[in-house]
């Protein structure tokens, strides 16, 4: 079956307003001009030892055609001090993924906003003769239960993850463009996707693919006789839900320390407001230099009598 492609909106990230819009309509879209060549370059270059390698997927998840290098923010120093903390990534995960809520702690009333982190962060090289994959959400490891959005339009705050890809080099439909169903955000649980409803998103390479985790999508299959397709694949989910990718155990403190604040901050390494995530009741950063203190008090000064909002 021919696959369709793009319909997909491509706007230019100078446009944040038109970017939501879209993905509030279709779930997706494609932001040009997200970097530049020289960063992808550099990040390709550092994960590439860790692609050659990586061993073949032995089951239905990844095809064995494809090579991956887990761990994207310890090993691309490119990826993580640029790509992971783009401010466009930070405005978006905050309008579509940050959760908000306001209860009483005692007779005053406190606001929170658990952040976005990144959930996992993974090159995929996938190569010639790989299939398709089956259209799939994203969101599945989260439980979610999507109600039918299709009559009352979205809703902003429904999906609780959302994910950002960056072509290594241009993908086609013929290396394997990512497959997706715009729209399909909207649907509830009980719809099946079927891939005839499915277009091509190709990627020119200093764009970005970005979608919801409620969006239907499948990595394509690569039907050329030399070419790879790589991507590096950002996903952020709600700052209180477990990451899927345990960063805590692949990276060593000292590695971490020497990362930057919004680095380590969208990895996790900070607090879910308002107290979510600590250890020894000091936050992670305090434990991993070392820090000793003699007294305790709220993660959150908002807890404090009289700090919240009346």
């Amino acid at each position: 079956m021919a696959i369709k492609v793009s319909q997909i909106q491509r706007i230019d990230r100078s446009d944040k307003e038109a970017i939501i819009e879209a993905i509030i309509r279709d779930g997706c879209c494609i932001i040009q001009n997200f970097t530049d060549i020289a960063t992808v370059q550099k990040v390709n270059a550092e994960v590439q030892p860790y692609l050659e390698a990586d061993k073949p997927w032995k089951g239905d998840l990844f095809p064995p055609e494809t090579r991956r290098c887990s761990n994207l923010a310890g090993r691309s120093p490119t990826a993580r001090e640029s790509l992971l903390i783009d401010p466009l990534v930070r405005a978006l995960t905050a309008t579509f993924i940050d959760k908000t809520t306001s209860n009483f702690y005692g007779s005053t009333k406190h606001t929170y906003t658990s952040e976005a982190v990144c959930s996992i962060a993974m090159t995929f090289d996938i190569g010639p003769g790989a299939q398709a994959q089956r259209l799939h959400r994203d969101d599945k490891n989260f439980h979610v239960d999507h109600t039918d959005q299709t009559a009352t339009g979205y809703r902003i705050g429904s999906d609780v993850m959302m994910a950002f890809m960056v072509p290594g080099l241009a993908t086609t439909v013929a290396n394997g463009a990512t497959l997706a169903i715009p729209g399909s955000h909207l649907w509830n649980s009980d719809r099946a996707p079927r891939l005839h409803e499915a277009i091509a998103a190709e990627l020119d390479v200093t764009d970005c693919w970005v979608m919801l985790g409620g969006l239907y999508h499948a990595g394509g299959a690569n039907v050329t006789a030399a070419d790879r397709r790589v991507v590096h694949g950002m996903f952020f989910s709600r700052g209180y839900l477990r990451q899927e990718e345990n960063v805590y155990l692949a990276n060593a403190p000292e590695e971490v320390l020497a990362w930057s604040p919004a680095a380590q901050k969208v990895m996790g390494y900070g607090l879910s407001s308002p107290n979510l995530g600590f250890v020894g009741f000091q936050t992670p950063l305090q434990y991993l230099r070392g820090e000793v203190s003699e007294s305790f008090g709220d993660f959150d000064p908002s807890q404090e009598e009289g700090k919240g909002m009346k």
